[in-house]
């Protein structure tokens, strides 16, 4: 056996093996490609990315969350020429009278932007801000490509005046071109290339306007925006490498402007080093806002040491009644690649082969026994040591195993 692996693990009892075999060494997780997790659900269900999306095509209708179980595995393909012929069968039917209102509004508000009183718009402004800062917000918005998103008003204490601007800015002769909101007290007027980029929760320009609403009215309003025969919650399933799933959620909440205090719902944690796909769900959230995660550029390797980035992708969107809950899954499937396997210094490669061979049968046939492992331990190789002194009441003891000078030479971490 491997004993310049296991030495430490036998000094805290990890010795034992459930099956008759001599067991083998070998390194885990080495590289966060290694370790792939796929979510199962509470049916079976098992979550994985096979529908990556970056928008919703016109003529897209609601299909059920593609997933992978047991019994559907051999028939999955049938499944797939189904709902390919569905789709076909409603894109032969023309688009539906809401794309056709959709496409009419969106004319009608090009052919609104065309018509801008420019010198009507220069006046109004000049007389509430001055004619200098007037013709510098002009300039700022007929620019095709300016250098900044948004021009920021000089400090307005009149309130009166702020009123009028804002009034100006919304006017349906206008606001094609300009938006504004407030930001630490101070009025940002909004070039039009960057209007989706404007913070929702100070937006003040139209009639979308929640900074002017009250909290009932909000209510009322997100209640009847949203399509009655349409379920609440937005199921998908996130992939993700190279991070937590609590930093991923927060991530894509920001990154598609979700409601923070909603956020997105998931069944399980699943670990950082990793690729992991699991199911969660949004709150009355558009297919369209979800899927602007996938624009995003992202390269999976590294580590926050080194600046490594990671990777979130969603797809898989389904509407459903049901909200993904903490704790609402069967378990994990695994696929964990070994590196640097030894099972003893004279083996060659045939005899490793039929030494794992052994091993993965006896894994098969008699399970595992579920160790505390090593890592629950700390990154210290005497952690256990204090954690046994502490337990038996010798605090003293304790101290002086953290104390002492370390087998590697590294020396005592604190010095009088």
């Amino acid at each position: 056996m491997a004993n310049r692996y296991d030495d430490l693990e036998r000094k805290v009892g990890i010795a034992e093996y459930a099956s008759p075999h001599d067991g083998f060494a070998a390194v885990v997780k080495a590289r966060y490609s290694d370790f792939i997790v796929h979510e199962v659900d509470l049916n079976g269900n098992i979550a994985r990315l096979d529908k990556l999306e970056t928008s919703v095509p016109a003529e897209a209708v609601s299909t059920p969350m593609q997933v992978e179980t047991k019994e559907e595995s051999n028939v999955g393909d049938a499944n797939e020429n189904s709902r390919k012929r569905k789709l076909s069968e409603s894109a032969a039917d023309g688009p539906s009278a809401d794309s056709d209102k959709k496409e009419s509004d969106d004319n009608a508000a090009n052919k609104t932007e065309v018509v801008v009183d420019w010198n009507s718009f220069t006046e109004s402004l000049c007389k509430l801000v001055g004619d200098d800062t007037g013709k510098e917000v002009i300039t700022f918005l007929q620019k095709d490509e300016p250098a900044e998103q948004f021009y920021t008003l000089p400090q307005i204490s009149d309130k009166q005046v702020r009123r009028s601007i804002h009034q100006l800015i919304k006017s349906a002769e206008f606001n094609s071109v300009v938006r504004a909101d407030n930001h630490e007290g101070r009025l940002r007027v909004w070039h039009k290339a960057f209007f989706d980029k404007m913070p929702r929760d100070t937006f003040v320009s139209g009639s979308n306007n929640p900074a002017k609403r009250s909290n009932k009215q909000n209510k009322q309003n997100k209640k009847s925006d949203w399509p009655r025969d349409r379920p609440n919650f937005l199921q998908f399933v996130l992939y993700k490498e190279n991070i937590d799933t609590s930093t991923a959620a927060k991530d894509v909440t920001r990154f598609a402007r979700l409601n923070p205090k909603r956020g997105i719902s998931y069944a399980g944690m699943k670990d950082k080093r990793g690729v992991t796909t699991q199911f969660c769900s949004a709150f009355r959230v558009e297919k369209e806002q979800l899927l602007a995660i996938n624009k995003r550029d992202g390269v999976g390797g590294g580590n926050s040491s080194t600046k490594g980035s990671c990777i979130i992708r969603v797809g898989n969107l389904t509407y459903s009644n049901e909200e993904v809950k903490l704790g609402a899954l069967a378990g994990n499937r695994f696929d964990i690649v070994l590196r640097n396997i030894d099972t003893g210094d004279d083996d060659n490669h045939d005899t490793i082969r039929r030494k794992l061979e052994v091993a993965g049968e006896g894994f098969k046939q008699s399970g595992f026994i579920n160790y505390f492992g090593m890592q629950r331990f700390g990154k210290s190789v005497d952690t256990h040591e204090v954690g046994l002194q502490i337990l038996k009441g010798d605090f003293e003891g304790a101290v002086d195993i953290i104390m002492r000078e370390k087998a590697d030479g590294d020396g005592p971490r604190v010095l009088e």
